[in-house]
């Protein structure tokens, strides 16, 4: 795999996973704006601020997976990524683990969210950095490849929140 071919993964991997994270925030703004009064990041609780941040993450997903000229849309999510990082350490770092709207899944947070989001962080700085651009055909391969793997991640995610083949010995479920 040459470097392009991995850029294009990389624009894969952060497009899908951002589209994927910012269409429930659209869908349901009151979720990611409750987590937001949670992480202490709001006062009192702003459908609208979620709503916001959601078309955000929507917009960098979607510029890192069409954008002619890579750096500011790989740089705008590294910035996300980083101030989302932030959030949540400092909540962790305060003993909570807040339920984040993620993904709109009920997705705590936890340490395995901070490096998801290192992970992240990483392929956001390969892509705006690394040199050449991949072709249309290494950007199509990357986003359905990007899409397999966000696709996998949130089915993982989802069922260690629902626990679909958890059995109860207490006869209650």
């Amino acid at each position: 795999m040459n470097p392009a071919d991995l850029v294009g993964l990389g624009c894969g991997l952060l497009a899908a996973l951002f589209i994927a994270s910012g269409i429930p925030k659209i869908r349901r703004p009151f979720d990611l704006a409750l987590a937001l009064v949670r992480f202490g990041v709001a006062g009192r609780v702003r459908p609208g601020l979620g709503r916001l941040l959601g078309a955000v993450e929507v917009a960098v997903g979607v510029a890192v997976a069409v954008s002619p000229m890579l750096l500011p849309a790989a740089v705008a999510a590294l910035l996300l990524l980083v101030a989302f990082t932030a959030v949540v350490l400092r909540s962790l770092a305060a003993g909570r683990s807040v339920e984040c709207a993620c993904f709109g899944i009920g997705e705590r947070t936890s340490p395995a969210t901070v490096v998801r989001n290192l992970v992240l962080m990483g392929v956001a700085s390969y892509v705006a950095f690394a040199p050449g651009l991949p072709t249309l055909d290494q950007r199509i391969s990357g986003i359905l490849a990007g899409t397999l793997l966000t696709c996998g991640y949130l089915l993982i995610s989802a069922m260690a929140v629902v626990k679909p083949f958890s059995a109860r010995l207490d006869g209650r479920g």
